[in-house]
């Protein structure tokens, strides 16, 4: 049981995270670790990511190392998913 932390590149996202991750910590709650959603657009023609989110500070992975806590990955803005999500 623990907590697995969503979060987006931009810094106020960010932000947001490190205050959760302070609740988890004050409440005795462990973290699993942290997701960056919304990391990069991938291409459906050519399958390159772009960065629409530039992260300015280095994103979920410097905040991880910043805050001590297990960065457990990215996942791209990809049409595919959100084509078959909108289908259900």
């Amino acid at each position: 049981d623990g907590a697995v932390i969503v979060t987006t590149p931009q810094e106020v996202a960010l932000l947001d995270v490190r205050k959760e991750i302070s609740f988890c910590r004050k409440t005795k709650i462990p973290i699993l670790g942290v997701v960056e959603n919304m990391s990069g657009f991938e291409c459906p023609k050519c399958g390159n990511t772009t960065n629409i989110f530039p992260p300015v500070s280095g994103g979920a992975v410097e905040m991880c190392k910043q805050m001590n806590v297990p960065y457990l990955g990215h996942i791209p803005v990809d049409s595919k998913l959100l084509e078959a999500c909108e289908k259900g």
